[in-house]
């Protein structure tokens, strides 16, 4: 296996790259050849994570790296045994935010944790019940990559992940300022057996209006659910999904449709949809696609990640029928959760029965000026009298947030 040591900029951090720990060896992958080579060792790597996700997947993380990685440099750091085999890893990147505040700022974040198509939770990969061994000897590199950034951040971090304290508190030691900048809910279903059960747990006025909107959809207008693979192709399957998502954003662009994203997705598709990682469920009426959802499937939990559906028929409410239908395919397959990703819309509460956390980890390194000057400069704006801003580009950056508009469902 190809194994490229970090180089940092000073003697002292040289010396002390390569950290035993027992039989196991910190080292650092810098270049795409090493990054590549940890291929075969990833994915089963992610099968025992405790807090596995779609989003830390070999085909996420490398895919972005080839699409949307921009000016980043790989710095993951990971621990071989003697025979180069890698047991943790911490995904780990340097790049510039698109924030414009920030930008200035060389960042050590998650690697996919920028950017489009970024990830929405990353974590450390390490084997679930081996924490408290492992994840404090991957948090030495914070330390040793401290001379090359100017602050960390480590965006979309679960909230019970065992690995998070060890984060916190390794980041607060060999940091300053170092705690959580953001907590973000992400709101999810425990499914039940069945989706008559699932019912049963909202109000009579929701099931009477979800059953409605059935009505009109099957009976009125004769529609039809479907998935992506069964009476639709992949390639069409994405193309009437960028159509109906685009109608969301009439006068702005979302995220999800830029041509970097969209590149990224559709290569993902094309992988993950044969495998039955990633599920698409679709509606169809009077000839023609109505409302799409694209998620992903991890173990036991779907992931809700984006939709598009047709705004001239919003009194048939096809965002929620939609849901419902990917809730009943969710429930059909056995799966156990149904997650909504961050924010924390109506809709969302309308859905779900219970809550997790995601945390936007930040520290700043205290020999860095520039870190110093974005400090200096944040703490003058929070003391100004604010006013709103309208962006003008008229992106969605959390694009996934707003992919269903709650006015309209």
């Amino acid at each position: 296996m190809a194994q490229v040591r970090t180089k940092p900029r000073n003697e002292a951090a040289r010396e002390t790259t390569t950290l035993r720990r027992g039989q196991l060896t910190l080292d650092f992958v810098r270049d795409e050849a090493a990054f590549h080579a940890l291929q075969p060792y990833w994915d089963a790597l992610v099968e025992q994570m405790a807090t596995r996700s779609p989003f830390m997947r070999w085909d996420w993380v490398s895919l972005w790296w080839e699409e949307c990685r921009q000016d980043a440099r790989l710095a993951l750091a990971l621990l071989r045994d003697a025979e180069g085999v890698p047991h943790a890893i911490a995904p780990l990147m340097l790049a510039h935010e698109a924030d414009p505040a920030r930008r200035p700022l060389l960042t050590l974040t998650f690697l996919a944790g920028f950017g489009e198509a970024h990830g929405e939770r990353l974590d450390f990969i390490v084997p679930a019940g081996q924490e408290a061994e492992l994840t404090p000897q991957l948090c030495r590199a914070f330390k040793l990559l401290k001379p090359e950034c100017d602050n960390v951040r480590l965006n979309h971090l679960p909230e019970e992940s065992p690995n998070t304290p060890y984060i916190i508190a390794a980041l607060k030691k060999d940091f300053s300022g170092a705690g959580v900048l953001n907590r973000q809910v992400c709101r999810f279903v425990n499914l039940p057996a069945t989706w008559d059960e699932y019912e049963t747990r909202h109000s009579s006025k929701w099931r009477y209006g979800l059953r409605r909107y059935r009505r009109m959809f099957t009976s009125d207008h004769a529609g039809t659910a479907t998935l992506a693979g069964e009476r639709v192709d992949r390639s069409e399957a994405m193309k009437e999904l960028r159509v109906l998502h685009a109608m969301q954003w009439p006068s702005g662009i979302s995220s999800f449709t830029t041509e970097t994203a969209w590149r990224f997705h559709q290569r993902l598709a094309e992988r993950w949809l044969p495998q039955q990682r990633t599920l698409m469920p679709m509606l169809e009426m009077d000839g023609k696609f109505i409302a799409v959802l694209y998620g992903f499937i991890e173990r036991d939990q779907f992931f809700q990640y984006q939709s598009g559906w047709e705004q001239s028929l919003a009194k048939m409410s096809p965002g929620k029928l939609v849901i419902r239908w990917a809730i009943d395919c969710c429930i059909q397959r056995g799966l156990q959760v149904y997650d909504l990703l961050p924010s924390d819309y109506e809709y969302k509460r309308q859905w779900a029965d219970d809550a997790r956390w995601l945390l936007d980890v930040e520290a700043f390194n205290p020999t860095s000026w520039r870190s110093a000057a974005f400090k200096t400069l944040r703490t003058l704006r929070r003391w100004l009298p604010r006013r709103k801003v309208m962006n003008s580009s008229g992106r969605c950056e959390n694009e996934h947030e707003n992919a269903l508009r709650p006015s309209a469902e």
